[in-house]
């Protein structure tokens, strides 16, 4: 049997540099691509020694995990212990996945009887020969399916890290919505300069009086401010708050209103404070994540500020 040395190199450096990559996509870590075409090429000798009998104790399952540990180590430098395992556990995952949608493609390319038994009664699968164009579209497949699984997760641990638990209160009556924190939102009430909260008119239905929500539902968003004095709840006219904007190409006015109070649940406690308008927007906000409102940077800055108390003079 004959093994082309540069064959197996090449094969394997393609390979090994693209599950580095697809690691440190996966774990979110920044990376040098020298770094990452050294240690690929370290792994590809390291692999072409398999060949040799007189050294295949590196070649076992505990020899390959710490080969593979010194390959992250090459090709992102020193990390934290819990970076390492992160990357260690994606490393595994992409080179299964890998692996797995090759032999998945051969399989689904394979007509003839797949198994055949051998000397020892075992099963042994046969393949035939791993053309370039098999390890190609196998490849591709895999880093389709890692892209796809990686970006699921990475969208759910982002929604996790954002998103916060948003209590309204108003009139005795409270609704939970799911709210944002938006960067751009540099909204603030003329009257107090209070930071704006957007929230969707559908999200605070469930507090208004019945009144106020057919106001809402019968008038276009247009003609909230324009046509205000047609809603007979006078208690909620007196907490009426527009709010200027600037869009592309526009002024505008924000219809708003100043709720008694407003609660966020964060990792440091709950926090509530009454300094604040409630913007009604007529649309929806994202597709993508179940997002009601869009919170002002100004509250979250306050709370970093204040560790957990009542951001409310």
């Amino acid at each position: 049997m004959y093994v082309y040395a540069d064959v197996v190199i090449t094969i394997n450096f393609v390979m090994n540099s693209i599950i580095l990559l697809l690691t440190a996509y996966g774990a979110g870590i920044s990376f040098r691509w020298q770094r990452i075409f050294f240690a690929a090429m370290v792994s590809s000798i390291y692999s072409l020694g398999s060949i040799w009998k007189e050294v295949l104790f590196f070649y076992t399952a505990p020899a390959k995990l710490v080969a593979s540990l010194v390959i992250i180590i090459i090709a992102f430098g020193k990390k934290p212990v819990k970076v390492l395992c992160v990357l260690w556990c994606a490393f595994f995952l992409v080179s299964f996945i890998l692996g797995g949608a090759v032999i998945g493609w051969l399989y689904f390319l394979q007509t003839s009887a797949l198994s055949v038994l051998s000397e020892s009664k075992s099963i042994v699968t046969e393949f035939g020969s791993l053309s370039w164009q098999h390890l190609a579209v196998g490849g591709s497949m895999g880093i389709g399916l890692i892209t796809l699984l990686v970006k699921q997760l990475l969208a759910r641990i982002y929604r996790k890290q954002t998103l916060y638990q948003v209590t309204v209160n108003y009139n005795g009556m409270e609704t939970n919505i799911n709210g944002l924190v938006d960067t751009g939102n540099s909204l603030f009430s003329v009257s107090g300069h209070n930071p704006v909260v957007l929230a969707s008119y559908q999200s605070i239905l469930g507090i208004l009086s019945h009144s106020v929500a057919s106001f809402l539902q019968n008038h276009d968003p247009d003609t909230w401010i324009s046509e205000i004095y047609t809603c007979e709840d006078e208690a909620w006219l007196s907490r009426i708050e527009p709010v200027p904007y600037v869009s592309v190409g526009k002024c505008s006015m924000l219809l708003g209103f100043r709720p008694d109070k407003i609660s966020i649940a964060t990792e440091n406690g709950i926090i509530s404070t009454s300094k604040v308008v409630i913007g009604i927007y007529a649309g929806t906000f994202s597709k993508d994540i179940e997002c009601d409102a869009l919170l002002h940077p100004a509250l979250i800055n306050r709370m970093n500020s204040e560790k957990g108390e009542d951001i409310c003079a």
